[in-house]
């Protein structure tokens, strides 16, 4: 047990001094090979604190004083970020490093109280009685209430990093919710704005998004993939996860007050769309036909419409949507579907939001965060800079749970 807390001592440590040191580099010149061992190492480190945290009920030797707060200071450090992120600035990773060190002075604080020199946990330490029975049941009682709590938040702390990272911070799950970031970006006298979106949703977070579209020289570019070859007899529907969830579908709420206009109104040369229509907020479907699709994605969407139309709960149809995923998506197979349904798309709107930016005076785009990193990326190169950003809630999670617990999940037999 001695050596356990000592290796954990000691990779605490290194762990604490490698994440400062690649903290003040991403300041100079970043280091990814540094980041990535920093990373595996941190790993390690969790993984460790899990077990000796176990240990502390078992071994009462084991210092409380010194590895508690070693322990406390690991898990709080993701789960702080979630909830309050506004920590999560440019400092608060150097911070965290620096609180790291900090936290290693205690060993020797406290061996030193105990007349002993040095970093590492004595043998001496160990010569007492391995086993107590009060100790072992304290601590069962407090893993029952910490380690499932702490375990869910880790859980959900994982989960934010993994969408803020590949959807720009477009979508963040907090304990809360899930949120949806409206971000406004201008350049001169140009307006765009980007909504992350979601298939499902509170009815309120459409509702509000519905209303809030400009008046005047306005244009959405409006995301939704066509059939018109009838390619897909089976749509994708989310409507049985959507019942059983209590939430909406974004399809049913989406409906803007804008008059729709044609691709080719955006192509005119020398067109100026929507200059005479007033108050008329013009919308384009900027997205795709199915047919641009290349084979292998078409064959993959097909079986999983199937699948998801033949289910007959939203059980199974998360098991079997799941199981279409895991045969189809081999790494060559991820890349033919992901670069028709993501890249494919994105280059599509990014040709229609070049065409519209000279003649309108705002341009809406409420797309799938997903695809929000490329989108934000030709706005960003063309010129417009971020200047607002505002979080809305598309889930709530406390509705969520007691609108599935408190009455019956709604019929899906109309849908």
């Amino acid at each position: 047990m001695r050596t356990l807390a000592n290796v954990f001592l000691m990779l605490y440590l290194a762990d604490g001094t490698m994440s400062l040191f690649d903290e003040l580099l991403s300041f100079v010149s970043p280091l990814p090979a540094l980041t990535q061992t920093r990373n595996f190492l941190a790993q390690i480190v969790m993984l460790l604190a899990f077990v000796l945290f176990q240990c502390l009920g078992i071994d009462q030797r084991l210092p409380k004083r010194i590895f508690l707060p070693l322990i406390s200071f690991l898990c709080l450090v993701p789960i702080s970020t979630m909830i309050f992120p506004t920590l999560g600035g440019p400092g608060f990773g150097l911070a965290a490093a620096a609180g790291q060190l900090l936290l290693c002075l205690l060993p020797f604080y406290y061996l030193r109280k105990m007349n002993q020199p040095g970093f590492l946990l004595p043998e001496s330490m160990f010569q007492g009685p391995f086993f107590s029975l009060k100790n072992t049941a304290v601590f069962s009682l407090l893993g029952l209430v910490v380690l499932p709590l702490v375990s869910v938040l880790l859980l959900l702390s994982s989960a934010n990093g993994f969408l803020q990272q590949n959807t720009a911070s477009f979508m963040r799950v907090a304990p809360q919710g899930l949120y949806m970031a409206d971000k406004v970006y201008r350049r001169d006298d140009k307006t765009i704005r980007l909504v992350g979106m979601i298939h499902i949703g509170e009815k309120k977070y459409y509702d509000d998004l519905v209303g809030q579209a400009a008046p005047g020289r306005t244009i959405i570019l409006a995301e939704g993939v066509s059939d018109d070859k009838n390619l897909l007899p089976n749509k994708l529907d989310y409507g049985k996860v959507a019942d059983y969830l209590g939430l909406t579908l974004q399809q049913e709420k989406m409906h803007f007050k804008a008059r729709l206009i044609e691709a080719s109104e955006l192509e005119k040369k020398g067109g100026k769309p929507g200059a005479d229509a007033g108050p008329q907020v013009d919308m384009l479907r900027a997205d795709v036909d199915v047919s641009s699709f290349k084979p292998q994605t078409i064959e993959f969407l097909a079986e999983l419409g199937k699948h998801m139309k033949e289910s007959s709960s939203m059980a199974e149809s998360i098991l079997e949507s799941d199981s279409i995923t895991g045969k189809y998506f081999s790494p060559e197979m991820q890349q033919v579907v992901m670069g028709d349904i993501l890249y494919h798309r994105n280059n599509e709107l990014i040709r229609h939001l070049r065409k519209a930016v000279p003649h309108y005076d705002t341009i809406l785009i409420p797309w799938g965060a997903l695809h929000m990193p490329g989108i934000e990326e030709e706005v960003l190169k063309q010129g417009f800079e971020l200047r607002q950003t505002r979080e809305r809630m598309s889930i709530d999670f406390g509705k969520l749970l007691k609108a599935r617990y408190a009455t019956p999940a709604p019929s899906h037999s109309s849908r």
